[in-house]
């Protein structure tokens, strides 16, 4: 996806628009079978939150996770050879609480691999185990000889960011604040007149630091011990005042700049026999750029929409990418063209704009029941209601 473009959609139905305020996209939302409760009502709000790291500045796939509840994972365009999860956590949104990297293997020895997409769906093990997909797809000069899809066992994180520490006294701090526990507090911070902080709440001024767009930052632990601990040589943020300052202006005003906080994530890295590699080529040899992925939700079997600002897209669907045996982890893989989509915007009945760019389609996602796809399409995103389950070949009419 070239950068400055937008990408972005969500369920009608769910409303699931997960827009979180990254520079370059508004990425995808994936649904799963576990968690695709909008009769419930459950996903009829959409979240609106700032990403506290400067580790998406492009991002070009979201998928919700089917294993951590209020987590997004999500990946930068181009290959970053890492994921990157974020808390939705009321009052934590935008939190990263995990990473993934995967090995430089993972990924196209002619280096012209171009992550567009993500989703999620069981493994091909079968093991029941859930897995993130990377859709290494995007092809803006139609040159690539191949492309691939990887998937990799959904890793753990950091769920709560808040730790209790039974052998702490709630009532006290230790002197020791550097380390990476976090101690949960059941009283709330009050201040004096010079903001000293008493009886803190570590979590509440976490999460004050957060919103006040001032930022979190590695030095956390520290600053929140010279609050509480030293209030007249440090103010209620932990900064050291004014009069007890040894630095210039200047390098206040930079120290003072919203740092990004990843003081919570914890960091993982793809086990050996947790990745597995499909690589694919297109029917006849033909080549195209691609942004639109998803996963059957048992990870049988994937789609992919051609991004084309011509009157028809092509769709394709895998053959099974099921594991044969244990100690396959890599496959070629068929594709096959199922459908032949017209504009959305004409599909629908409801006109298109005169620039063709905005009939791509540059996402998409299949509802876990299998009756309903969605794509989007920078016209916005449209729902197709399907003949039978998984029946993407059916996708005629919005």
């Amino acid at each position: 996806m070239f950068a400055g473009q937008r990408k972005s959609f969500g369920w009608k139905a769910a409303a699931v628009g997960a827009m979180v305020a990254v520079a370059g996209a508004n990425a995808q939302t994936a649904f799963f079978s576990d968690m695709a409760r909008e009769c419930e009502g459950i996903y009829r709000e959409g979240l609106n939150f700032v990403l506290k790291t400067d580790m998406l500045k492009e991002a070009s796939g979201i998928a919700v996770s089917r294993k951590h509840p209020n987590v997004l994972w999500m990946h930068n365009d181009g290959t970053p050879q890492k994921l990157v999860a974020v808390t939705t956590n009321p009052g934590q949104e935008g939190l990263v609480v995990s990473t993934l990297s995967l090995p430089d293997y993972i990924k196209p020895a002619s280096g012209d691999g171009d992550w567009e997409d993500l989703s999620s769906g069981e493994c091909p093990d079968q093991s029941g185990r859930t897995c993130l997909w990377i859709a290494d797809i995007g092809d803006n000069e139609a040159a690539r000889d191949s492309y691939y899809v990887y998937a990799v066992v959904e890793p753990p994180v950091n769920p709560i960011v808040v730790f209790n520490d039974p052998l702490e006294d709630e009532d006290s701090f230790g002197d020791d604040l550097s380390g990476r526990k976090l101690l949960q507090r059941r009283s709330r911070p009050t201040s004096n007149n010079r903001g000293a902080t008493h009886n803190a709440n570590y979590l509440g001024w976490i999460v004050n630091q957060a919103r006040s767009g001032r930022g979190v930052g590695d030095d956390a632990h520290e600053r929140f011990g010279h609050a509480v601990n030293d209030p007249r040589h440090y103010n209620i943020n932990g900064d050291k005042r004014g009069e007890f300052q040894e630095l210039t202006e200047e390098q206040i005003q930079e120290l003072k700049k919203c740092a990004p906080d990843h003081k919570f994530l914890i960091e993982n890295f793809v086990a050996p026999n947790d990745a597995w590699v499909f690589e694919f080529k297109y029917p006849e040899g033909a080549k195209m750029d691609s942004e639109a992925f998803s996963v059957a939700p048992d990870g049988s079997k994937f789609w992919v929409v051609e991004k084309t600002e011509a009157a028809s897209a092509r769709l394709f669907e895998s053959d099974s990418l099921l594991q044969q045996n244990a100690t396959e982890f890599y496959r070629e893989v068929p594709v096959t063209q199922t459908a032949v989509l017209s504009p959305p915007c004409f599909a629908s009945g409801l006109g298109c704009p005169e620039d063709k760019t905005a009939w791509s389609v540059t996402a998409m996602d299949v509802h876990p029941q299998g009756y309903k796809a969605v794509v989007q399409t920078y016209a916005g995103p449209f729902e197709y209601t399907l003949d039978s389950q998984f029946d993407l070949a059916s996708m005629s009419s919005v």
